[in-house]
């Protein structure tokens, strides 16, 4: 699914026209990255939680030359399921 169909779905569910839903979305998403840019936990019940890492420099190297590189230290993105997602999927018969 991706943020059209889940405008698609918000618009028949509760009657807003196409336009108005894929605002909503856009809003949704844009508050979520927001909040998440500054550093803070987003969790949405029913589904999980939204946060980021810190993910400290180190040294990597170049597969082809061997050359080594500095990697710069910078935050990760994760996301953990919730209970009732973890739920669903058990129900599902989805492996984890």
């Amino acid at each position: 699914m991706n943020k059209v169909d889940l405008a698609r779905k918000l618009s028949r569910k509760f009657g807003f026209t196409r336009r108005e839903a894929s605002v909503i979305v856009d809003h949704i998403i844009t508050a979520l990255a927001k909040e998440l840019a500054q550093g803070r936990r987003v969790e949405l019940r029913g589904l999980g939680t939204f946060g980021t890492r810190h993910r400290k420099p180190s040294v990597g190297r170049v597969v082809k030359t061997g050359q080594t590189v500095a990697v710069p230290a910078l935050r990760r993105v994760y996301f953990r399921p919730g209970r009732e997602l973890k739920e669903i999927r058990k129900e599902s018969g989805a492996s984890a």
